[in-house]
């Protein structure tokens, strides 16, 4: 049941994104799993983990490029104080950069608390409408969850606008209130890749991205977005957790995790591409 107060963020896209039981939805993401977990290497994967890139639409579409991100988490043993999910605004509400105003998320296995400590140090605006009906922090929920066994908190932060300069303001926000406030923290950026074109059109643009991507060059991001005219819906989010590891790392490194499209599940010349991405820091 949803919840009425107003310090409370309904869930807006249970029962479309993601199921509305907790059992439909561990059960999909056990599925997932199961088919993944071979090619989940955690071998080649070294540092500490600081973050990554997680899809963000419906479940039963991405939950296979999703699951490696998460369950390398898992395998690190991960348990951050806070989450902070960076992520686009589609409905185009609120102020150009926002946190929300509630107290706490509502989630398939009980309500999510928000850091609004870490929120308030940010010093950035708050607009709750802004969130009022957007998907892209809230599909993280039922992964963190199910992949996380201990209490945590989230912190959303809502890019309308998206260019280089806000994400390097974002990023050294997070990093001066971590530090200030002591947290664990892990960062997502949440984003989905190239949408509505063939599958070979779309790879070929978004490889022009995840090159900029994996050779950290966030301006890189950026400038092949707009001259390719690639749909990536967070390349804000990325750039912000680029710069982020940036600050953290200058050596951090960028790992590939899992790529696929919608048309994999539903046969299509016309899909939305996903990509899972690592972030982890040597020192």
């Amino acid at each position: 049941m949803t919840q009425a107060s107003s310090d409370i963020r309904p869930a807006a896209v249970k029962g479309m994104f993601y199921p509305g039981s907790v059992q439909e939805i561990r059960m999909i993401i056990k599925k997932e799993l199961d088919k993944e977990v071979s090619l989940i290497d955690s071998t080649k994967v070294h540092g500490k983990i600081a973050g990554g890139v997680v899809p963000h639409a419906g479940m039963v579409y991405c939950a296979r490029q999703a699951v490696h991100f998460f369950e390398h988490c898992r395998r690190e043993g991960l348990s951050p104080d806070t989450v902070v999910v960076i992520h686009p605004n589609h409905g185009g509400r609120g102020p150009a950069v926002s946190v929300d105003g509630y107290q706490a998320w509502e989630a398939p296995e009980g309500l999510v608390p928000v850091d609004e400590e870490m929120a308030e140090a940010l010093g950035l605006p708050v607009s709750s409408d802004a969130q009022a009906d957007e998907h892209s922090a809230e599909v993280m929920l039922p992964y963190l969850q199910y992949f996380f066994d201990h209490p945590f908190r989230i912190l959303s932060v809502n890019m309308r606008d998206q260019d280089l300069e806000q994400a390097s303001a974002i990023a050294a926000r997070i990093y001066k209130a971590e530090q200030s406030l002591n947290r664990k923290i892990l960062v997502i950026a949440s984003s989905d890749f190239s949408h509505f074109l063939t599958p070979e059109r779309s790879r070929e643009l978004d490889d022009k991205v995840l090159q900029a991507i994996l050779e950290k060059d966030a301006g890189g991001v950026e400038e092949n977005v707009h001259r390719h005219q690639v749909s990536v819906c967070g390349f804000g989010p990325v750039m912000a957790l680029m710069s982020y590891s940036e600050l953290k790392d200058p050596g951090y490194t960028v790992h590939l995790l899992r790529r696929g499209h919608s048309g994999e599940v539903r046969p299509s010349q016309e899909v939305v591409n996903y990509l899972s991405l690592l972030v982890t820091l040597n020192t």
